[in-house]
């Protein structure tokens, strides 16, 4: 543990150290949404999770971005626990994540995440834009009650988005997740991805679709692997909102979802 921790301070050193300061002061985003899904995850028994995280970013130099998301959660099983590298399964076999005593449905505050990006080089015309990022999960969902496994997750990562041509932009994400275990089980480390492309029909409305994978963090799971499409309306030079649907593709996935959120930025 001592060494991870040290690996993601390191890390976000380095995101950090060169940048200069903005002229025009911090800036600010507040963005919330309601994300709902079903799914077996590989058991034998629906799960529907509800995961509404209400997240607080600013940019207090230019380039970096500082945030933390503080998320309500729900859910009507406890076969799975989400944790920094996906949906886990819950096995009772030795050496597999265990159920917790109490099994009904439960809510409660999920898992706070701290997230820390810098920007180490701007897009031009030939080159993308680079984003690297330090994501870590703090152990704030009660683990007795099934709603988080009671461990530090941290992630390392880089954004990368470049216009390809008028109005279409692509996105590249790729991360590994160091994910901790909690006792008695064996949960595994997770490179995910995401790859997608976004388009402008008119300057308030863009339509966007993305696949997004990982490798599996529970022993004998699918890795994740989901088919996301969307679009996303600006009201204002502040307030947009943002719509998707989800299919899962492998067991590691919900088998579908939905999502509607709205962001401010200032």
């Amino acid at each position: 543990m001592r060494d991870r921790v040290l690996l993601v301070v390191v890390a976000l050193l380095l995101l950090v150290g060169p940048p200069a300061f903005a002229e025009e002061g911090a800036w600010l985003r507040l963005s919330s949404s309601v994300n709902y899904t079903v799914g077996d995850y590989g058991t034998d028994k629906d799960t529907t999770i509800v995961y509404v995280p209400f997240t607080l970013g600013v940019s207090p130099i230019d380039r970096l971005w500082l945030s933390v998301t503080v998320p309500f959660l729900y859910q009507d099983t406890q076969n799975v626990v989400i944790t920094g590298g996906g949906v886990a399964s819950r096995r009772e076999q030795k050496g597999k994540l265990a159920k917790p005593a109490t099994s009904s449905s439960q809510e409660g505050l999920g898992d706070v995440i701290g997230r820390a990006s810098f920007v180490i080089l701007r897009e031009d015309a030939l080159l993308p834009e680079i984003e690297p990022f330090v994501k870590v999960k703090f152990p704030t969902a009660d683990r007795d009650r099934g709603l988080g496994t009671g461990e530090f997750d941290e992630t390392l990562g880089v954004d990368v988005s470049k216009n390809l041509i008028g109005d279409l932009y692509g996105y590249l994400t790729l991360a590994y997740a160091f994910i901790g275990d909690p006792p008695g089980s064996n949960l595994h480390d997770s490179f995910g991805w995401s790859v997608g492309v976004a388009y402008g029909i008119v300057p308030a409305v863009s339509i966007f679709a993305f696949l997004d994978g990982a490798t599996s963090v529970a022993p004998g799971q699918d890795g994740p692997l989901e088919l996301r499409v969307g679009g996303e309306l600006r009201l204002t030079r502040v307030l947009k909102l943002t719509g998707s649907v989800v299919r899962g593709l492998s067991d590691g996935s919900p088998d579908w979802g939905v999502s509607a959120g709205l962001s401010l930025r200032f």
